[in-house]
């Protein structure tokens, strides 16, 4: 593939906006505030697992009070639904201005590193117009 326009620099790139992912982006706005960062996410929206998995009744299997954030402690029920878990992730990156480094539908193509640069190149589509994109 070759993306036509120049390819988009940051300092990293986290693959996903679930749990782990919006965790990390978090993490990387408070202790490395100069840091260019992105989260690539495949689907439409955050949640990762807790999007996908849409069957009747689906809930946590571990308690949210140790599954949750240190920094946004869970307050609710300790077993929670998947929309109660989508909620608090939603909170999450909306009281953190997590959204504007965040990128939906974007799939990975490939991931290459090179040795004499140090750097990694992400070939990327995006999943609603199939436009290439790098980074």
């Amino acid at each position: 593939m070759s993306a036509s326009r120049k390819p988009e620099h940051f300092d990293v790139i986290i693959v996903g906006a679930g749990i782990s992912g919006i965790g990390s982006a978090y993490h990387l706005r408070q202790q490395c505030p100069g840091k260019r960062f992105l989260v690539l996410e495949e689907m439409e929206s955050f949640g990762g697992t807790w999007l996908t998995h849409t069957y009747p009744g689906v809930r946590s299997d571990s308690d949210l009070y140790t599954f949750g954030y240190r920094f946004k402690p869970w307050t609710k029920a300790p077993i929670a639904s998947a929309e109660e878990i989508l909620h608090y992730l939603g909170e999450v990156i909306f009281e953190n201005d997590l959204d504007r480094h965040i990128r939906y539908d974007h799939h990975i193509i490939s991931a290459n590193w090179s040795g004499k640069d140090k750097l990694w190149t992400l070939e990327c589509t995006r999943e609603d117009s199939d436009a290439p994109i790098r980074f």
